[in-house]
C-alpha cells in the first residue's frame, strides 16, 4: 500500500511537472498594396499586391518548460508564409529552429538556428523600423545568407544596468578545417529609460577557409517625450569570395577577386508620436555606392495586435550595384533610376 501511495504520488508531481508546459501558435501578418514609379530598368511603373513591406510575415511555435530551480526550456519553431500568394519557404523552419535553457540569473542558452545578432541589431537607429529601410538587396549586399544563423550555439546575458550581451558562433562542420564555413557575431546593447546605445559584428568564413565576410554595425536612438531620434552607421566587407581559378594552381591568389562590392553607409531617423495610437516618421539612408532612400510613414494601431500604415519612399540610386529598393519584395532596387513608391498596408500580429 505504501508502495502504491509513493507511486500515486510522484506521478502527481509528474503530471504537476508537466502541466507547467506550455506550447503557443504565433506570428505576424503584412500585406500591403502598393504603386512604383520606374519599377525595372525600362522605367516602367506598375501597382502591387505585396507582403512584408514592413514587418516579415511568418507563423511559428513555441513552448516552455519549467523545470524548477529557476530553469525553464524554450522551443522555438517559425516558418515564412506570404500574404500574397499564400506560399511558404522550402526550408520549413528556416527562421527559428532550437531549443534552449533559460536562466533569470545567468541568462539563456540557446542551440539550434535563430537570427543573428548583429541582423537584430542593424535597425537599432531606425525610429519605425521595417524591411523597406536600409540596405534594399542582401542578394546585392551578399549577405543573404546571414540572417539567421544554421548550426547556432547563441548566449544571451541577463540584463545587468540596462546592458545585455549577445555571442553566438557556428562550426563549419568542415572535416579538417574548424574555420572553413563558420560564423562569429555579437552584439552590445545598453537601454535605459528613453535612451538606446547597440553595437554589433559578425564575421563569416569561407567554404575554403581562407576568404571571408564581414559586418558591423553601430546605431543608436533617444526618445524625449513625444520626439524620436535616431541615427546609425554599417560597414559590409566582402572580401575576397570568388575563386576564378577553381582554387588549384600556383597564380590561384591572383584569380580571386571580391564578388559584389564592399558596402558602408548611415541613416537618419526621427518621428514623433502624435497620440498613443499614432506615429509619424522620416528615415534617411545613404550609401557609399551613391544610393540613397527616403522613407516617409504613418502608423495607426487599430488595437494592440493590428496596426495599419501608409509609406511613401523615394529611392535614388547609382550605377555601382548596391541600391536601395522603396517597396520590399515588391521591386528590386534598380541601378541609376530613381524610383518612388506610394504603398498602404495592415500588419496583424497573433
Amino acid at each position: 500500500m505504501k508502495k502504491t501511495l509513493v507511486a500515486l504520488a510522484a506521478l502527481s508531481a509528474t503530471a504537476g511537472a508537466f502541466a507547467q508546459s506550455s506550447v503557443t501558435l504565433y506570428g505576424i501578418l503584412d500585406a500591403s498594396v502598393g504603386y512604383v514609379n520606374k519599377a525595372n530598368s525600362a522605367g516602367k511603373s506598375a501597382t502591387y499586391m505585396s507582403d512584408s513591406a514592413l514587418q516579415s510575415s511568418y507563423w511559428g511555435m513555441r513552448g516552455s518548460e519549467d523545470i524548477g530551480g529557476g530553469l525553464k526550456v524554450n522551443f522555438n519553431l517559425q516558418s515564412d508564409v506570404r500574404t500574397d500568394t499564400g506560399a511558404g519557404n522550402a526550408d520549413f523552419f528556416r527562421r527559428e529552429a532550437n531549443v534552449a535553457l533559460v536562466s533569470a540569473t545567468y541568462g539563456e542558452l540557446r542551440l539550434g538556428r535563430t537570427m543573428s545578432p548583429t541582423i537584430a541589431n542593424a535597425q537599432g537607429g531606425v525610429v519605425t523600423p521595417g524591411n523597406s529601410i536600409g540596405v534594399s538587396s542582401s542578394v546585392a549586399t551578399g549577405t543573404s545568407a546571414d540572417f539567421f544563423t544554421k548550426n547556432a550555439i547563441t548566449y544571451y546575458s541577463p540584463v545587468m544596468s540596462g546592458v545585455r550581451a549577445t555571442l553566438q558562433y557556428s562550426p563549419g562542420e568542415v572535416a579538417g578545417d574548424s574555420g572553413a564555413g563558420s560564423k562569429m557575431a555579437a552584439s552590445l546593447v545598453y537601454s535605459d529609460a528613453g535612451l538606446r546605445l547597440g553595437a554589433a559584428a559578425q564575421q563569416v568564413e569561407g567554404s575554403d577557409g581562407e576568404t571571408s565576410r564581414t559586418w558591423y554595425n553601430v546605431n543608436g536612438q533617444y526618445t524625449w517625450g513625444a520626439l524620436k531620434l535616431g541615427a546609425g552607421w554599417y560597414k559590409i566587407d566582402q572580401g575576397d569570395t570568388t575563386d576564378l581559378c577553381g582554387g588549384a594552381g600556383a597564380n590561384a591568389d591572383v584569380c580571386r577577386v571580391a564578388s559584389v562590392p564592399s558596402s558602408h553607409g548611415y541613416n537618419l531617423s526621427v518621428g514623433y508620436q502624435v497620440t498613443p495610437q499614432a506615429i509619424v516618421s522620416a528615415t534617411y539612408v545613404h550609401n557609399n555606392q551613391d544610393s540613397s532612400l527616403l522613407n516617409l510613414q504613418a502608423r495607426y494601431a487599430l488595437s494592440k495586435r493590428t496596426t495599419t500604415y501608409a509609406m511613401f519612399a523615394l529611392a535614388d540610386n547609382g550605377a555601382k550595384g548596391v541600391n536601395f529598393t522603396p517597396y520590399m519584395f515588391a521591386v528590386s532596387g534598380v541601378a541609376d533610376k530613381k524610383q518612388s513608391a506610394f504603398v498602404l498596408g495592415m500588419i496583424h500580429a497573433f
